[in-house]
């Protein structure tokens, strides 16, 4: 399957079932990240599953089982982060200062979230901006049932006004076609204050160490499980006392935010830009 970001989420899922399999079989691949296991840890993986699920709430890739000795072995969660490029990983690197994505988040976790929609639904939506340009004959929802049907939701819109408006854009333009030009004047419209970042840094907290607690353990491998590759294994963190953040407006908007772990959430649509899945994803 080719390596591309839209083929991303099954090039992942491949990859994991992989790794799965060559640590559950004891293949030379499985030997060799069990083997790096043990010199981090001083303790055993014995074996290795699928996760339990796979709803948004499950905020890790696969399980291994864990102990001094099979006997008292537990299961515990791993994140995994890849890249196909089989270089050495350097003892400084870690798994999220690359800047992957550890949690994928819906735009009503954040209140700066619904700020963006609501910027987004002024501009082109209640002002009548694209009801006229795409000649749409669905009626112009309201904003509550805009943000519920599309803003917020993970898959396509549900709105009258959302679904014409994206199978017009899509007839015009092609299957993958999006309103990209459009975020444009909105992303400039969006501001926000000081006390809009200080409460998205007490509101984002608790928010990522709850995901973050969930991984127990980090693998990243470089290369190809099916031949050359280097494997590390990290143990958990959590995040402390978020010192502060800054803002840049770019295709999409980033939020840098400097503590113990530097870390960043994206802004971002999720299903096709101006129709629905607003998101704000760390990394």
């Amino acid at each position: 399957m080719p390596r591309t970001r839209a083929l991303a989420g099954e090039n992942e899922k491949l990859d994991i079932e992989k790794i799965v399999r060559a640590i559950h079989t004891r293949s030379q691949a499985g030997l060799k990240i069990m083997t790096a296991f043990t010199q981090r840890f001083a303790t055993n993986i014995y074996d290795a599953r699928a996760r339990k699920g796979g709803n948004r709430s499950t905020h890790y890739d696969f399980e291994i089982l864990v102990g001094a000795t099979a006997e008292i072995a537990e299961w515990r969660n791993v994140e995994h982060k890849g890249g196909r490029d089989c270089r050495p990983i350097g003892p400084e690197e870690t798994p999220w200062a690359a800047g992957v994505q550890f949690h994928n988040g819906g735009c009503e976790k954040y209140s700066i979230g619904s700020q963006y929609a609501r910027v987004w639904y002024d501009t082109h939506i209640s002002s009548g901006t694209l009801k006229t340009t795409w000649d749409l004959a669905a009626p112009i929802p309201s904003y509550e049932e805009w943000f519920e049907k599309d803003a917020k939701r993970q898959g396509d819109p549900k709105t009258a006004f959302g679904a014409e408006l994206k199978k017009k854009v899509r007839a015009r333009f092609g299957p993958r076609s999006s309103l990209l030009g459009d975020r444009a004047i909105v992303n400039e419209a969006f501001t926000p204050t000081p006390a809009d970042l200080e409460l998205l840094k007490e509101e984002a907290l608790p928010i990522l160490n709850d995901v973050l607690r969930q991984k127990h353990y980090w693998l990243t491998i470089h290369g190809d499980i099916d031949g050359e590759f280097h494997c590390a294994w990290y143990p958990p963190f959590l995040l402390d006392t978020i010192d502060s953040i800054s803002v840049r407006k770019d295709l999409d908007i980033w939020f840098d935010f400097q503590c113990s772990v530097p870390f960043k959430l994206l802004l971002r649509w999720g299903k096709g830009a101006g129709f629905s899945n607003v998101r704000i994803d760390a990394r």
